[in-house]
């Protein structure tokens, strides 16, 4: 099995060009694919992270203006 898909997913996941992970071919694709999940979940705790901390962020703004705030701020 060709570790250039593997390899692709892991540029893909990083948003880079993948021959910035040449150096990864030694991997065996299933620890690519390991490592490419692992970066997909932490980035998705990054963002739950980051949402929790507007929201209590907001909550030292009064309630009639987190609206504007959030609409200026460009947050759903």
């Amino acid at each position: 099995m060709s570790t250039e898909a593997p390899q692709q997913r892991l540029a893909e996941t990083l948003d880079r060009p993948a021959a910035e992970f040449q150096a990864f071919a030694a991997l065996q694709p299933a620890q690519l694919d390991l490592l490419a999940e692992s970066i997909l979940q932490t980035q998705q705790r990054q963002r739950e992270a980051l949402a929790k901390a507007i929201e209590d962020a907001l909550g030292h703004i009064p309630m009639l203006l987190r609206g504007p705030v959030k609409k200026v701020l460009g947050i759903k």
